[in-house]
């Protein structure tokens, strides 16, 4: 499944913000074009009211109509008309093009058409006003708009990637501490300084938090720790009293065989207790003695401390070792692996073949004939699981060797192949 991909707090207010100040810029850039509009038809119409009144003064002064049109002048007619002219109609405005020979173009015109009354006749005045030049400003605000927006995105971009190293800095620092934090561990916490409140909330609460789970694991540690201690003293006793009275010539067979399970029982008890209490430290990463180990020596020396056993159950063991493999582990940790495996190839091999130990330059493998699992492959590492034929559990030590491999950094895999029970470790890999 493909890793969720995540932003930034700033990153995600900043894309926030610039969606937030395009559409202000979108609404103002309306808001002006329709002040724009309206200053527009204000300015025009107050130079048509000035030109208005100048061609009634000169009417009013007897000035011939035709003298007051002109190319200079903004007024291009003027008419006597009757004065059973519909008023109601005027005045008209009109938007239209003429084309201008010195630039070679079309620009934008506005018409209006009056009627005036002078010396008792009514006159139809049409004017005109070039326009072009007011609509170049008005289009000029889009225009604007995207370059604008453009160059604010960019300067805000810019900022984010700069400020966000200094702002954020406390912030990265404080998610460090909790990445590093182990719970138990007797290192204080940094204290990380900053003034931004939230900062210094998210530390505080922390600091309260990680108070109050060291608080709380201390006490279960000292707890389960009293709890094992406390444990092997009456579980020695009646292992003694059993091998005591295992000894005995007056003991019936049949009681021979109780005590027996008693003292196997009680051995069962104090392993289970010893190995719950590492699996707990290996959780809690208190073996952090990393090293770079060589595979084939510890499994030569770990075979030869068991063989004596594997031949009591005419078991025999094939090695194919190389010397290239090598693990990244805590030696003690692999220690355990190492013995808990062959362990369980002993003593749930069959004499239908050999133990095989096999390495090659990346991976570990131990293998041994037997019966198929009455549970699940992927139940096989869990606690306490038990097979259906079994009343031993299944997997406490496997558990414990799964626990390993994974705060290592070790993958362990287990399958069962032509009659033979299959586990091999390799370097887990990370995807990237």
């Amino acid at each position: 499944m493909a890793k969720k991909r995540t932003f930034n707090l700033l990153s995600r207010i900043t894309f926030f913000y610039l969606l937030f100040t395009l559409g202000v810029f979108l609404a103002y850039a309306q808001f002006l074009t329709s002040e724009a509009d309206e200053f527009i038809d204000s300015d025009l119409n107050r130079r048509f009211s000035w030109i208005e009144r100048k061609v009634t003064y000169h009417l009013d002064e007897g000035v011939h109509p035709d003298s007051l049109v002109g190319s200079s002048s903004s007024v291009t007619s003027i008419e006597r008309v009757s004065k059973r002219c519909r008023k109601a109609e005027y005045p008209v405005y009109e938007d239209f093009t003429v084309y201008h020979d010195e630039l070679d173009r079309n620009l934008l015109h506005r018409k209006k058409i009056v009627l005036i009354t002078s010396n008792g006749q009514l006159y139809r005045v049409e004017m005109n006003r070039e326009v072009q030049n007011y609509y170049y400003f008005r289009d000029d605000i889009y225009e604007l708009i995207i370059p604008s927006f453009i160059v604010l995105t960019i300067l805000i971009v810019l900022s984010n990637a700069i400020l966000s190293g200094y702002f954020l800095q406390p912030f990265k620092r404080i998610l460090e501490q909790m990445q590093l934090y182990k719970v138990g561990g007797n290192k204080p916490l940094e204290k990380v300084e900053t003034n931004t409140t939230e900062f210094v909330e998210m530390q505080d609460l922390f600091s309260k938090m990680v108070k109050r789970i060291d608080a709380d694991y201390n006490h279960l540690k000292e707890y389960t720790e009293d709890i094992a201690h406390e444990m092997q003293t009456p579980l020695a006793i009646i292992r003694n009293k059993s091998e005591a009275l295992m000894i005995s010539e007056k003991l019936e067979e049949e009681d021979a065989r109780t005590i027996k399970t008693i003292y196997d029982e009680a051995n069962h008890i104090s392993k289970i207790g010893t190995t719950l209490n590492l699996i707990t430290k290996i959780e809690n990463g208190e073996f952090t003695d990393i090293k770079e180990i060589n595979i084939k020596t510890e499994i030569e020396k770990q075979v030869e401390a068991i063989e004596e056993l594997a031949e009591l159950k005419n078991l025999q063991i094939e090695k194919e070792l190389s010397d290239v493999l090598q693990f990244q582990i805590d030696p003690y940790l692999f220690d355990i692996v190492l013995k808990n495996l062959l362990k369980n190839a002993i003593r749930y091999g069959s004499t239908e073949g050999p133990i095989k130990i096999k390495t090659s330059s990346t991976e570990f493998i131990i293998s041994n004939y037997g019966s198929p699992l009455t549970i699940s492959e992927d139940q096989i590492f869990k606690r306490f699981v038990k097979g259906s034929t079994s009343s031993q559990s299944l997997g406490l030590g496997l558990a414990l060797v799964s626990k390993i491999c994974k705060v290592s950094n070790l993958e362990i895999q287990y399958s069962y192949q032509r009659k033979q029970h299959i586990f091999s470790i390799k370097t887990r890999k990370f995807n990237a």
